[in-house]
């Protein structure tokens, strides 16, 4: 009978410290800086249509990727962060590209054409296309 309890006080001890050692990993890894990363260069109409015509597809190439994006400032706003958000004009008046600046960007004012790179996070149908974690390129 001691050797099943040996046996299951050090599988237990194996799976605390596997779990450990994930918990680690996961919460030590450091953050993406998308000001090291080649961006896929896009104009954000092309970005729009590209979830427009396919959301299957456009995930596939640009969710979790680093997005150079240019176009014309439509608005500029802050959340509830603090930090500056950008939508990007596109053709369909009801739809945006939503970038979030993870520094203060400067001065910009509606209708400004900038560059901006950051992380594509997804497509709210309808609504708008999200860029996280993002900079100011020019």
């Amino acid at each position: 009978m001691k050797n099943w309890k040996k046996t299951i006080l050090i599988i237990v001890l194996i799976g605390i410290i596997a779990a450990g050692a994930v918990i680690a990993y996961v919460y030590l890894k450091p953050h993406r800086d998308v000001t090291k990363e080649k961006g896929i260069a896009l104009t954000a109409q092309a970005l729009y249509d590209a979830f427009k015509a396919n959301e299957t597809d456009a995930n596939t190439k640009y969710l979790n990727k680093a997005i150079e994006l240019s176009g014309e400032v439509l608005d500029i706003t802050t959340n509830q962060d603090g930090n500056t958000v950008v939508n990007f004009k596109t053709n369909d008046p009801l739809v945006v590209i939503n970038c979030t600046f993870k520094t203060a960007p400067g001065a910009l004012q509606p209708g400004d054409k900038i560059v901006f790179k950051g992380i594509c996070t997804g497509y709210i149908p309808d609504a708008n296309v999200v860029i996280n974690e993002g900079v100011l390129v020019k």
